[in-house]
């Protein structure tokens, strides 16, 4: 199959009333903005949380949605094949700028305190972007699976039977990468698995 036809198969796909399904999942629960809401919604377990609430707001906006806006800017002007970083040979600059964006965000809540939910859950997004950045180059494994793993496991932790939305995006957004042929079903499967275990871990070994 050459490359133009499997660019005609995926257009195909997305058009139809299925795919579209596939292609709103896809990216209503993009990372930068699924892991935004699970940090703010963290920061909101401290007894505090009129204050502890700029923490999760922090943390979004370094770890989260700084590096996303970067990756919007240079998707538009071509330097990227689009923003979801299709080419897995761009995904490595793309995760060490995240990596700094998230390093210089932990440093300002450092300063300022953030609750132990917040912190729990970076530890598990540090981990999945150090896991991306080492396995990115070499086999295209799926950010979006590794995002709802950690965000399942991690809403459930945090708030019990209320983090059910979680659980049930999960299977919808894991399928629509499959589907749309952004990734194969191993890909989706190993980023999901990385995700429960990275972040359940943290959340585990930093809150108990």
């Amino acid at each position: 199959m050459t490359a133009a036809t499997t660019t005609l198969t995926t257009a195909d796909r997305s058009s139809t009333a299925v795919g579209r399904v596939a292609r709103s999942a896809t990216e209503i629960a993009q990372p930068p903005l699924v892991l935004s809401l699970l940090l703010i919604l963290a920061s909101l377990l401290s007894n505090q949380w009129m204050m502890s609430i700029w923490s999760g707001i922090i943390a979004a906006l370094f770890i989260c949605l700084v590096p996303f806006v970067a990756v919007l800017i240079l998707a538009k002007r071509g330097k990227l094949t689009d923003h979801h970083v299709g080419d897995k040979k761009q995904r490595r600059p793309v995760m060490l700028w995240t990596l700094g964006s998230s390093l210089f965000g932990c440093a300002i809540l450092s300063v300022i305190g953030a609750p132990q939910p917040v912190w729990g859950l970076i530890g598990g997004i540090l981990c999945g972007i150090v896991a991306l950045i080492l396995v990115s180059p070499i086999w295209k494994i799926s950010g979006h699976a590794m995002t709802l793993g950690g965000a399942t496991v991690s809403a459930v932790m945090m708030f019990g039977w209320l983090g059910l939305p979680f659980v049930v995006a999960a299977p919808l957004v894991c399928w629509s990468r499959v589907y749309l042929r952004d990734h194969s079903a191993p890909q989706v499967i190993a980023g999901f698995i990385t995700g429960v275990v990275a972040f359940g871990a943290s959340y585990t070994l930093i809150v108990g």
